[in-house]
């Protein structure tokens, strides 16, 4: 049973993503350029608001994400503990990057998703920004 499996799970792919590889074999090459210069700028914005804050943020290139250090803001608890309270006082979620190990975790980094609209990036780092200024301070 587990080779049948490991057969269609890695030969086979689900109908919705070969209609999505179709159409986005479809696009124009500009699409793909225009894409990633989108990204870049969304990752510079979201980064550069989470070093004013004070996180410690780790370079990203080829993701959705930016990963911080916790630890210079000084808060306790945790990165499980520090997600959960960044969003039920600050209105901001992020993913502790423990959720990834099954042992062994670093809990000192979380990772905020950045492929958003530019006024959702920019509500979620004056919230970010309140909620660490109210919990540091």
């Amino acid at each position: 049973p587990i080779a049948k499996a490991h057969q269609f799970v890695t030969f086979t792919t689900p109908p919705n993503l070969q209609k999505a590889v179709a159409y986005g074999l479809g696009k124009e090459d500009g699409y793909f350029t225009g894409l990633a210069s989108e990204m870049q700028e969304k990752r510079d914005r979201i980064v550069k608001g989470l070093k004013e804050i004070g996180f410690g943020v780790l370079p990203c290139e080829g993701t959705y994400f930016a990963t911080c250090d916790i630890t210079p803001l000084g808060l306790s608890g945790g990165d499980v503990e520090i997600c959960k309270r960044m969003v039920e006082e600050g209105g901001v979620a992020a993913v502790p990057v423990s959720a990834f190990y099954i042992a062994d975790a670093p809990t000192d980094f979380i990772r905020f998703c950045f492929c958003k609209r530019d006024e959702v990036i920019d509500g979620a780092l004056e919230r970010l920004s309140r909620w660490v200024a109210r919990t540091t301070g």
